[in-house]
C-alpha cells in the first residue's frame, strides 16, 4: 500500500473511531475510552510500518559514519520517548485526566533529558578539548 493511501486509511480509522467514541460517551463512557485506546493503538501499530524504511535509511547512513552511531541511537531513543509520551498523554486527556497527563509529560521530559545526558557530556568534552581546557 502506498504512503498516501495508507495515510487515508489511518485518517478513516481515526474518524470512525472518533465518531464511535463520541456516540458511546453519551451512554457508556467507559466503552468510549476503550474505543479510543483501541483506535490509538491500531493507528500506532499501522504507523510503525512506515518507520521501517526510515530506520533502514538511518542504518545505511550510520554504516558510512560509525562515529555517529551512539549519538544517533540517543536521538532515536529520545524520539521514541516523545512519541510514546505524547500518545499516553493524549489518551489521559481524552479520559479527562489532565493532571495525570501533565505529570506524564514532565516524566517524559525528564526521561528525554536523562537519555540525552551522555550526548551533552560528549559535546561539552569536545568543546573543552577544542578550547584546550
Amino acid at each position: 500500500m502506498s504512503g498516501e493511501i495508507a495515510v487515508f486509511s489511518v485518517i478513516g480509522i481515526g474518524l470512525v473511531g472518533a465518531v464511535m467514541a463520541v456516540l458511546l460517551r453519551q451512554y457508556r463512557p467507559e466503552f468510549a475510552m476503550l474505543v479510543t485506546l483501541a483506535v490509538a493503538v491500531g493507528i500506532f501499530a499501522l504507523s510503525l510500518r512506515w518507520l521501517l524504511p526510515v530506520l533502514e535509511q538511518v542504518q545505511s547512513l550510520l554504516d558510512r559514519m560509525p562515529d555517529f552511531t551512539e549519538p544517533a541511537a540517543v536521538l532515536l531513543r529520545t524520539v521514541g520517548i516523545c512519541f510514546i509520551t505524547q500518545t499516553a498523554c493524549a489518551l489521559c486527556r481524552d479520559a479527562g485526566e489532565n493532571a495525570i497527563a501533565s505529570h506524564m509529560e514532565s516524566a517524559g521530559k525528564i526521561a528525554m533529558l536523562l537519555t540525552t545526558l551522555p550526548l551533552f557530556r560528549q559535546i561539552l568534552e569536545l568543546i573543552l578539548a577544542l578550547l584546550g581546557i
